[in-house]
C-alpha cells in the first residue's frame, strides 16, 4: 500500500483549484475528468512526485461532493494505491474501518477499481487497485 493522492474538494477547478495548484507550484498532470458515477470532474495536479493532488468539483446538483462544498470544501480523502483492492477491503474492514461505496471502475484511473471506507479518526480514505504489470 502507498500515498497515490489527496483529494480536495473546489468549486470550480478551472478557477480554485488551479490558483492552489499554482500557489505550491504544481503543474497539470492530467486533463478534466468526467466521472459519472460519483458525478464529479476531477483533476491531477503533481511537481514530479509519485503523489499527486486531485481537485474534485461537483458535476451535478446530486454530486456527493455537494455537500460537502457546501461545508467550505477542502481536504476530502486520502487515497491508498493497493495490489489487491478486495484483500485490502477485507483487511481495512476487520481492522473497523467502514465501507462507504463499494468497488467501481474509475475513469480517472482507466477503469481500476476505487472504493471509498471511513476511519474513525481519520475520515474518509478511498482505494485504488494498482494497474496490472
Amino acid at each position: 500500500m502507498k500515498l497515490h493522492h489527496v483529494g480536495i474538494v473546489v468549486k470550480k477547478i478551472g478557477r480554485d483549484g488551479q490558483r492552489l495548484a499554482e500557489s505550491f507550484g504544481l503543474d497539470a498532470v492530467s486533463e478534466v475528468i468526467h466521472d459519472p458515477t460519483q458525478r464529479v470532474n476531477v483533476q491531477f495536479w503533481g511537481a514530479g512526485a509519485d503523489v499527486s493532488i486531485e481537485f474534485i468539483e461537483p458535476a451535478a446538483p446530486d454530486s456527493p461532493v455537494g455537500q460537502f462544498l457546501e461545508k467550505g470544501g477542502g481536504l476530502a480523502h486520502v487515497c491508498f494505491e493497493v495490489p489487491d483492492l478486495d484483500t485490502a477491503l477485507r483487511e481495512a474492514e476487520s481492522r473497523g474501518a467502514i465501507p462507504v461505496q463499494p468497488p467501481s471502475p474509475a475513469p480517472a484511473f482507466d477503469g481500476r477499481r476505487i472504493a471509498f471506507l471511513y476511519y474513525r479518526g481519520m475520515g474518509l480514505v478511498e482505494f485504488v487497485e494498482a494497474a496490472k504489470p
